[in-house]
């Protein structure tokens, strides 16, 4: 394909020509040309997809093989009046709508008076409506009579981000194509051939740095091309899209994901501080971790469907990693990562759940939840490597000297009366707790804080189902034997309340004692006042005082209340 002139933008000047140039959308492709081969051709079209798919360039595309001298046909010749006027934007039968600013009911109501009217000088009307879920509720309703029953020379073509948010009346009324998200090799092969054309010197590496942060969109992808380019004024490499663009969270989610996996809790630590340094927001960091963690199960399960995520090389990395990392512990980073990401929305602060959540995977030793033992069970079962302990070795043999054997006199016989008859011991009566029950434990608002990690993991191994409930789920109070749960989410609050009696069981196993639960939904109440010390300091409030009493040694706590 030739480009349009060399005084646009890449995009623009490489934009397809044909379906043969679209590339990425095979599926859409083949269903196109069959319908234009056999003369079956709808009068409403809805494409939808990513940004920067190929939406408005299909559209286009069909407009002129429905127009086209030669047509209707699957390979307009891009030479006739009518594709050159569509072109150059001048065709009076063609015309492209932008509903984000004509998108009311008077607009609609204009659109739908002029399509009474036959084409001026092509066989056919062509309306392109271009981020058609942007139509009001009314200008839709309006639409939609002359989208059921359009004249027979109107055709429309709805293009949309957001299918969703257009009313079913219209989905129902159009022919749906869904564009997909291109696949990193493909941008990265199509970006190589406009580079090799433009003569622009850049590397492979670069190239899948740019497709990553594309994210499927080609036409994001040609524009930072043409970016870093002009910013280069030279050979483009890894280093320079970097310098041009900002370090992506992508390279720290990867960083962190190999020293999570190597136990170097250190660095992965000082990996999140620089991203944080960096601008990196914290919660998609979160995600993009969560997303490396994805890539290595999907390598191990099925290692053909990395072919679309992920470059040749960087595909080839993950299957090595994943070779080398038991199931277990990709499956166990991924749930952590997953409620570190569920918690970060709740608690404001994702770069503490992110710290958090790796300290636990990195330093599963230390981790007192069931979870944390169950993983390590797994690991001694899967065989998983362990440092081995050195083993002291034998002492040297001391040779002993020859002696002569001596043959020892037999003991003489004692005759020994026999013992006299012991008292009777009294035996303890049987406790009534069962072996291995939690002994009643005193509880204050702070301590049952703590704990709730522990009752949370013992209430979703019975009930799995509590799990995405518990997670936004914060102990609010602690009124005499009831614990105060506030859930912000209503229906979440009205599950765990269903599940009130596994949720009792658990607090009971670990606290020892019976209490009851109340669950309230809503938004969490202010927190606390503090009061104001003699001196001018904040007085902790009663809760927090009363926990600190009661961890203190019995004579420093009888001395402050004396104080």
């Amino acid at each position: 394909m030739l480009p349009e002139s060399p005084e646009v933008s890449l995009y623009r000047t490489w934009r397809p020509r044909t379906f043969a140039d679209l590339v990425g959308q095979d599926a859409v492709v083949k269903t196109l040309t069959t319908a234009l081969e056999t003369g079956r051709l709808a009068h409403a079209y809805l494409f939808s997809g990513p940004r920067g798919s190929g939406k408005t360039s299909a559209a286009k595309i069909l407009a002129r093989c429905i127009e086209c001298v030669n047509g209707p046909t699957a390979f307009p010749d891009n030479t006739c009046e009518n594709c050159r006027a569509i072109f150059d934007g001048t065709a009076l039968d063609v015309l492209e709508i932008d509903a984000a600013s004509n998108r009311g009911i008077d607009e609609i109501r204009a659109l739908r008076d002029a399509v009474k009217f036959a084409p001026s000088t092509m066989r056919s009307k062509v309306y392109i409506i271009d981020e058609a879920h942007m139509l009001t509720k009314e200008g839709a309703n309006a639409f939609l009579k002359t989208l059921e029953e359009p004249p027979e020379w109107a055709v429309f073509i709805l293009a949309t981000t957001a299918p969703e948010a257009l009313p079913p009346t219209i989905l129902s009324r159009c022919q749906r194509y869904a564009f997909r998200r291109i696949a990193i090799p493909t941008m990265i092969a199509r970006m190589r051939e406009i580079a090799d054309a433009e003569g622009i010197v850049i590397d492979d590496a670069a190239l899948g740095a740019i497709a990553y942060r594309a994210d499927g969109g080609l036409r994001d992808a040609l524009t930072m091309l043409e970016q870093v380019a002009s910013f280069a004024n030279g050979p483009v490499d890894a280093t320079v899209v970097e310098a041009a663009f900002g370090q992506t969270g992508r390279a720290f989610a990867r960083a962190l994901r190999d020293v999570s996996l190597d136990g170097d809790a250190a660095e992965a630590l000082r990996i999140i501080d620089d991203a944080s340094d960096a601008g990196t927001d914290m919660t998609g960091l979160i995600r993009s971790t969560l997303a490396e963690f994805r890539h290595l199960l999907v390598a191990r399960v099925n290692p053909d469907l990395l072919s679309r995520d992920l470059a040749e090389d960087d595909a080839q990395a993950a299957r090595e990693r994943a070779a080398a990392t038991p199931q277990a512990r990709i499956v166990r980073a991924l749930r952590l990562l997953a409620d570190a990401l569920a918690a970060a929305r709740n608690s404001g602060n994702a770069r503490l759940e992110l710290e958090s959540v790796i300290l636990r995977f990195v330093l599963q030793g230390e981790d007192p939840t069931l979870d944390a033992i169950s993983a390590r069970l797994a690991a001694l079962e899967g065989g998983e490597p362990r440092p081995a302990v050195p083993r002291p070795e034998p002492a040297p043999a001391v040779r002993a000297e020859p002696v002569a054997a001596v043959r020892p006199d037999p003991p003489p016989v004692v005759q020994l009366e026999p013992p006299p008859p012991a008292p009777p011991v009294e035996r303890p009566a049987a406790s009534a707790e069962p072996a291995g029950a939690v002994p009643p434990m005193e509880l204050s608002l702070q301590k049952l804080r703590t704990l709730w990690q522990q009752i949370r993991t013992r209430a979703e191994e019975v009930k799995p189902s509590l799990n995405a409930p518990l997670s936004r789920a914060t102990v609010e109070g602690l009124e005499k034997d009831t614990i105060v749960l506030r859930i912000p989410v209503p229906p979440m609050a009205e599950v765990v309340k269903r599940e009130l009696p596994a949720l009792k069981r658990a607090v009971a196993a670990v606290t020892g004692r019976t209490l009851d639960v109340r669950v309230v939904s809503g938004a969490s109440a202010p927190p606390p006042q503090t009061g104001v010390t003699d001196d001018g300091g904040e007085e902790p409030p009663d809760d927090l005082m009363r926990y600190a009493l009661d961890t203190l040694p019995t004579d420093t706590r009888e001395g402050s209340r004396t104080r």
